[in-house]
């Protein structure tokens, strides 16, 4: 099977990760007809949150992997600018008025919600990771007991 040219691969790529996301919110919309008032905002917030936290989790991680290059400082400061990205987009969504705000009072009270969000989401992934781990090596280890053959002399 030939391969095809590095455009089209990267089309394909860009396909396989829009096009699922992108089903599964066509068809909360088409669910929720009536209960969609806030969704793009709640959307919005949950993406601006979650790229500043991943990318301060990143930011951690290249640290302990340049130390182990023994170049610390090389990919700390791109991942650095990138959570001061995410804290400033943040910021200035959340400061222009009733863009972002979900009828909450300040900037501190919006971002204290979207973090407990995320951390309520985290934590629910976790335990259904872990009820599927559970729930597979169980079902690895319940093997039936073999039964031994005794050949007649």
């Amino acid at each position: 099977m030939s391969e095809g040219s590095p455009l089209s691969s990267l089309t394909r790529l860009g396909a396989f990760a829009v096009l699922p996301a992108g089903a599964v919110l066509i068809l909360v919309g088409l669910v929720s007809i009536e209960s969609t008032d806030g969704t793009l905002i709640r959307f919005a917030n949950a993406l601006l949150t979650s790229f500043t936290f991943v990318s301060f989790i990143l930011l951690l991680t290249l640290f302990v992997y340049g130390d182990a290059r023994k170049r610390p400082i090389a990919p700390l400061l791109g991942m650095f600018m990138s959570v001061l990205l995410g804290v400033g987009m943040t910021v200035f969504f959340l400061s222009q008025g009733e863009l972002l705000m979900e009828d909450n009072g300040s900037v501190r009270a919006q971002a204290l919600s979207n973090l407990i969000r995320l951390a309520t989401t985290v934590l629910g992934m976790g335990m259904a990771v872990m009820v599927v781990a559970g729930t597979l090596f169980a079902s690895l280890m319940n093997t039936p007991p073999r039964a031994i053959q005794f050949e007649e002399e």
